[in-house]
């Protein structure tokens, strides 16, 4: 989705998070999953840190050639072979649920990246739905969420928010706001305090920040 201002949200940045990614020591990788997706994280429980790391670079190839779910479903396939594992369920649902969640953590730590550096000329962020049937209720009543950049309901709300979350955050300015006729939400809004779905309540971009002060 395009910024207001017609920035396309590139994922330059999230190609180089998954990169990075596959840097990590096994503590900081269960760090990383700990602090941005918890729910992932509980599905991953099983695999070793070599599985994971395999399905990390079939994802990063994913995100270089924009390919799809379906089309990962055959490295998710020829990865578990090598591991000699296997899901204990519908392992076509698991390689979506591996695809899906990785993807949408690396795109969601590229975008905080993004947003971190444009913050001195557009400070804000606007919560965004895909405005269809199909948005959870308790996402609904975030649309339209305008605060600070660096507000502290974006350190637990960043999306995704629930497994196959579509939800966006825009990056706007003051111009933007008189423009569309946005307000800045007050602090004491009560949806404010509607938590994300279990599992969901962190920001992959901020816990990546983390990994990188050590």
């Amino acid at each position: 989705m395009p910024d207001v201002a017609g920035i396309a949200v590139r994922f330059a940045e999230a190609i180089e998070f998954q990169r990075a990614r596959l840097g990590l020591t096994d503590a900081e990788w269960i760090a990383l999953l700990r602090g941005a997706e918890a729910a992932a994280a509980a599905a991953a429980d099983d695999m070793t840190a070599a599985m994971q790391r395999d399905f990390a670079e079939a994802i990063l190839r994913a995100l270089e050639e924009g390919s799809t779910a379906a089309a990962f479903r055959a490295e998710y396939d020829r990865i578990a072979a090598e591991h000699g594992w296997s899901y204990h369920g519908d392992a076509g649902w698991h390689s979506q649920l591996v695809f899906r969640m990785q993807t949408a953590t690396a795109r969601a730590a590229g975008r905080w990246e993004q947003v971190q550096r444009l913050k001195g000329t557009r400070p804000f962020c606007r919560y965004v739905t895909a405005g269809d049937a199909q948005v959870r209720a308790t996402h609904r009543l975030w649309h339209g969420v305008v605060l600070p950049a660096d507000h502290s309901f974006w350190r637990t709300h960043w999306p995704p928010n629930g497994f196959n979350c579509r939800c966006e955050v825009q990056s706007v300015n003051e111009r933007d706001l008189v423009r569309f006729g946005w307000s800045v939400t007050a602090d004491g809004d009560p949806y404010l305090q509607v938590q994300p779905d279990p599992g969901f309540s962190g920001n992959a971009g901020i816990a990546w920040q983390s990994l990188r002060a050590r």
